[in-house]
């Protein structure tokens, strides 16, 4: 009992230690673009829609710059 629960804080430390470790697909994609997540389905003014986040219960928002 001692080993797993050893085992089980070396991994909850490995979670917070490497980044992007904990984070799922969707919302690493939106960070690689600079995006970020919503709690919205539409994203506000000047920003557009990019896709999930959050294993699809957020909207990746990313700028929409115009020159």
């Amino acid at each position: 009992m001692k080993l797993f629960s050893c085992l089980m804080a070396l991994l909850l430390f490995l979670l917070q230690a490497v980044p992007g470790l904990s984070l799922p697909k969707d919302t690493l994609r939106c960070v690689g673009y600079h995006g970020f997540c919503f709690h919205s389905k539409s994203c506000p003014e000047p920003f557009a829609a990019f896709g999930t986040c959050s294993r699809r219960q957020k909207t990746c928002c990313i700028g929409m710059c115009g020159n």
